[in-house]
């Protein structure tokens, strides 16, 4: 378990690291090399994160069902008392310092991490209180039994801890691929748009809402006819001040493309 918690935090570690090092390069505008932006730079780096720790709690997982199938091990409960604490009280800095860093930056590299290190944090308190249990054993003359408990452990944090990497790498792989941003936000743009197709009497509209990274990108499409309020480049133009003003709400970077066509080929 020490060896397991020791690996999981290490990694963890080094890929905090790398994330903040990712979100300052994403964050430096660089509009010749990177036209369209980095935003695809962070789902990318969370399901290579994500693969990684999936990979090393499948591995740990089977190790440690072998062990239990050979009979567990014993431990060294002062030592494995000793490093849980530190590895407690480690841990819950780091998440804590995590969770700053993910609220300054507004990155969901970094606000996976955070939540990476809070699971971490409470893998170390886990190992605390399973030692103690095992030191609890062997005083009522369980030693057959306590010699379990560390694989046990081993194998019951790392089947908790797959949920996290899986459903990482699934959001993700949906930023990845451009698809339709979530509920609320949808509900939200799709209401304003249609608000904007009555009032300005527009043939139809196509909004089309993805979230990537930090980035909410946004392209909405109106079908202008002759009986349509959009005579000028002002009318489109302030058309744009007001999806531009109605979504500020979003906490998220704006990617906006609003465009005004006659024939709706150019639309879809």
């Amino acid at each position: 378990m020490i060896a397991f918690d020791g690996l999981y935090s290490f990694i963890s570690l080094g890929l905090a690291v790398f994330a903040i090092i990712t979100t300052n390069f994403i964050n430096k505008s660089d509009f010749k090399n990177y036209p369209f932006g980095k935003a695809t730079l962070e789902p990318m780096l969370v399901i290579i994160k994500s693969l990684v720790l999936l990979i090393m709690c499948v591995i740990t997982m089977l190790s440690s069902i072998k062990q239990v199938l050979n009979g567990g091990n014993d431990v060294e409960a002062g030592f494995a008392l000793g490093y849980a604490l530190i590895s407690s009280v480690g841990c819950t800095a780091v998440y804590l310092y995590m969770r700053r860093a993910s609220k300054n930056l507004n990155s969901e590299i970094v606000k996976v991490e955070s939540s990476q290190w809070l699971m971490d944090s409470m893998l170390s308190v886990g190992v605390l209180v399973g030692f103690l249990i095992s030191i609890i054993l062997k005083y009522i003359g369980l030693e057959n039994l306590a010699s379990y408990v560390d694989p046990g452990m081993v194998i019951l944090s790392s089947t908790i801890f797959l949920k996290m990497p899986i459903t990482s790498i699934m959001e993700a792989f949906k930023e990845i691929t451009n698809s339709t941003a979530d509920d609320q936000i949808n509900y939200d743009i799709n209401l304003l748009v249609k608000e904007i197709e009555e009032e300005y009497n527009l043939e139809e509209s196509i909004a089309r809402v993805a979230k990537v990274g930090r980035e909410l990108r946004i392209e909405i499409d109106f079908i202008v006819s002759k009986d349509s309020k959009i005579k000028s480049i002002e009318d489109m133009d302030k058309v744009r001040e007001i999806i531009d003003k109605n979504t500020n709400h979003f906490d998220l970077k704006k990617w906006m493309n609003v465009s005004f066509t006659k024939n709706k080929k150019w639309a879809i």
